[in-house]
């Protein structure tokens, strides 16, 4: 399933880029995060991940969930890909996103997103339409709140 949006942001690109790492602009910007922070690889990879605590307002779905997300490619600041691999008892989530960023003047940045994720076990069983549906809704939820966190931050 493949999921693609934009937003535009009032604040520089490096500024944007800058706030897609930082733990506390990602807390108050996803939808149902209780926790994010930083640290060393759970699964013997070498390197840091963010670890975030959510609870999800989606039927069926309820939290908390415990979900690292890590890093792919790396171009500061016009490209980041975050990849992520949650499972539960209902089964896994294979995702990965591509965050691009173009400059529009001094003081605003495009953000446009790609995100593709492959379900695995019985979360599978939901159609595609609802899932992709649920999960536009809350990138597009998150991309907003993202918008208004980076508006927020003074130079």
């Amino acid at each position: 399933m493949e999921i693609t949006g934009s937003q535009q942001i009032k604040a520089p690109r490096q500024r944007v880029f800058d706030a897609l790492f930082d733990p506390q602009v990602l807390k108050e910007s996803i939808p149902g995060c209780e926790n994010a922070e930083y640290v060393e690889n759970p699964d013997g990879r070498t390197g840091r991940e963010l670890k975030l605590v959510i609870s999800p307002n989606i039927p069926g779905l309820k939290g908390p969930y415990t979900v690292y997300v890590r890093t792919g490619e790396v171009v500061a600041p016009e490209r980041v890909v975050l990849l992520s691999e949650p499972y539960n008892a209902l089964g896994r989530i294979k995702a990965s996103c591509t965050i691009t960023l173009a400059e529009d003047g001094a003081a605003t940045t495009n953000l446009s997103y790609a995100a593709e994720a492959s379900l695995e076990g019985k979360i599978a069983a939901t159609p595609e339409v609802v899932m992709k549906n649920t999960l536009k809704l809350a990138l597009d939820q998150f991309f907003k709140n993202f918008e208004k966190q980076v508006g927020a931050i003074t130079a």
